[in-house]
């Protein structure tokens, strides 16, 4: 089962967040056009190259649990925008996304059921040090 990690940004996370649940961690690259014109004897095909790789979708939910500190510390870290570390991991050995970024709090309160909290991962940062999708 896949694990997420939270800590001081500048560092590779380290406190696992255990009451997380539905992570989803997406990303893919944008792609520069390579096509050239040739030398007119045939239709140019159309082809490019990856020019950057960018962070689609890194969120989570966590069930609302009073006396969870690391749910406290994110709510926190969201409410002021506060650069945290975050890193998953897709199993026990696996790899996953690594960086610092800055992130988003909803909270939900259906009449039927559990409050939860839903974070999102709003923008990383390159302040301090590079993000890494497969570490």
């Amino acid at each position: 089962q896949g694990k997420l990690y939270y800590g001081t940004a500048n560092y590779t996370a380290a406190t696992q967040i255990t009451n997380a649940r539905d992570i989803n961690y997406a990303f893919s690259a944008d792609m520069g056009d390579t096509t050239v014109r040739g030398d007119g004897s045939a239709i140019p095909k159309k082809y490019g190259a990856p020019v950057l790789l960018k962070l689609d979708d890194l969120s989570w939910n966590m069930v609302n649990k009073p006396s969870d500190l690391v749910l406290t510390a994110l709510r926190a870290a969201a409410a002021a925008q506060t650069l945290i570390a975050l890193r998953t991991i897709d199993n026990a050995s696996g790899t996953g996304f690594d960086g610092d970024v800055y992130i988003d709090c909803k909270l939900g309160m259906p009449l039927n059921g559990e409050q939860t909290f839903d974070f999102k991962v709003t923008s990383p940062s390159n302040a301090n040090r590079e993000m890494s999708f497969n570490s």
